[in-house]
């Protein structure tokens, strides 16, 4: 080999070993998101629930990373992919080269993060091993299909479907889920009797503030990480990527933070922590889908409308009555499904906005509705086997009581009231 080709090889391995270096620094801060979700739900839960959330939470991670081990990963990215499911890499084999094995590692995270999304529709009201059963099917069956077919080069993706981080494929598919699991427990009790409202007001807004900032910088890395690597081009991708995940976090708070002050100008609660905080996510959610490719003006203008989605998915949920403890409904599903079919608008290679015609739209369209109605189906046969079996929802008596004491022993702290 000449002194060029050695030179010209060493060259592409440099290359490598960069991508492989940024693919697990990214894997590992898109796990370090399920700490943000675990202060974000158990923030809004009612204290006597939280360390059940919680440990529901590090349950489903753990499960997601050994499903993801054994079937998971082989169904959504296997080498040799059919159009519906991959065919390889099942139980780790075939994985031999770094980069491969840093792409598990990468797709592993982003798939326990979307197993905790479903988590916020079972709050305060499902048993373990209920949820335990859930977090397995998701994680084998649900959502790897959905990964395959628009990331893993399915047949989504060959019609052209895009979705860059996953509005559609993991928010979407994983609200969907959210949805399903709290239509099918019902409200918790008491939920909707304005006598005991102030007794499902969020626990620490502390712990919410906190976990939100903590899961923004996370999501940097999970739409940054997103390009699988930083060479041969893909620093484009990436950098925009984090450029508009900063803009429509900002852009989707401060249109919650004025919406809400507006709604309630008159009243003592005029301001909310809390949905400044959930406003900052739906941004987030909304913009996972066209990071890569939408200018920062229309980024700006994407968390503005995931802030809008998310005030309005709330209110319905609320007048409709259906318990949404941790809004995960209406921050993953509604503004999920939004981010999906905003690619379809503001891509600046296929958006209606420059011009290009309603394919992308229809493609859009066709890949949300199918993503929504796989999650469903799957979703209502699990949890009516779950119910059958019984062990879909706790008793009155413990729910009452509260998960942590009625199956923990004790509560994660106790609320004592000062005396003068």
């Amino acid at each position: 080999m000449t002194d060029l080709g050695i030179a010209i090889e060493r060259m592409e391995q440099l290359k490598e070993s960069i991508d492989i270096g940024y693919l697990c620094i990214c894997a590992a801060f898109v796990l370090l998101m399920q700490v943000g979700f675990a202060f974000l739900e158990g923030g809004c839960l009612r204290y006597k629930d939280m360390q059940s959330i919680m440990l529901k939470i590090f349950m489903n991670t753990c499960v997601t990373v050994v499903i993801w081990w054994l079937v998971g990963y082989g169904i959504a990215f296997g080498n040799d992919s059919k159009e519906f499911v991959g065919s390889s890499v099942y139980i780790g084999f075939d994985m031999k080269n770094s980069k491969h094995l840093a792409e598990f590692a990468f797709q592993t995270a982003v798939a326990s993060a979307a197993t905790s999304i479903v988590s916020g529709g079972a709050a305060g009201r499902m048993t373990y091993i209920g949820y335990f059963i859930l977090s397995v099917v998701f994680s084998s069956v649900i959502y790897p299909f959905c990964a395959h077919w628009g990331f893993g080069n399915g047949w989504l993706m060959k019609l052209g479907y895009h979705d860059y981080a996953g509005s559609g494929t993991i928010h979407a598919s994983a609200g969907m889920g959210a949805l399903m699991t709290t239509m099918l427990l019902k409200p918790r009790n008491q939920r909707f009797n304005p006598k005991y409202s102030e007794h499902f007001e969020p626990n620490n807004p502390i712990y919410i503030t906190l976990a939100c900032l903590s899961l923004w910088v996370c999501w940097c890395f999970f739409n940054g990480g997103s390009s699988l690597g930083i060479a041969n081009g893909a620093s484009v991708f990436m950098s925009r990527a984090i450029m508009n995940t900063f803009i429509a976090g900002a852009s989707g708070a401060l249109t919650v933070f004025f919406i809400f002050y507006l709604m309630n100008i008159d009243q003592g609660n005029k301001y909310s922590l809390v949905m400044i905080c959930n406003g900052n996510l739906a941004g987030l959610v909304a913009i996972t889908g066209p990071c890569d490719n939408v200018d920062a003006w229309a980024a700006f203008v994407i968390g503005i409308l995931g802030g809008m989605m998310m005030v309005f998915a709330n209110r319905v949920l609320f007048n409709l009555q259906i318990d949404d403890p941790v809004d995960a409904i209406s921050i993953h599903f509604a503004c999920g499904m939004l981010g999906a079919n905003l690619v379809s608008w503001f891509d600046m290679d296929t958006g209606i906005v420059y011009g290009k015609g309603g394919y992308q739209f229809a493609v859009q369209m066709l890949g949300s509705f199918i993503y929504i109605g796989w999650s469903a189906i799957i979703h209502l046969i699990t949890l009516l086997f779950i119910e059958k079996i019984g062990y879909l929802r706790v008793s009155i008596e413990e729910e009452h009581e509260g998960l942590d004491p009625a199956t923990m022993g004790c509560c994660a702290y106790e609320m004592v009231e000062l005396q003068q």
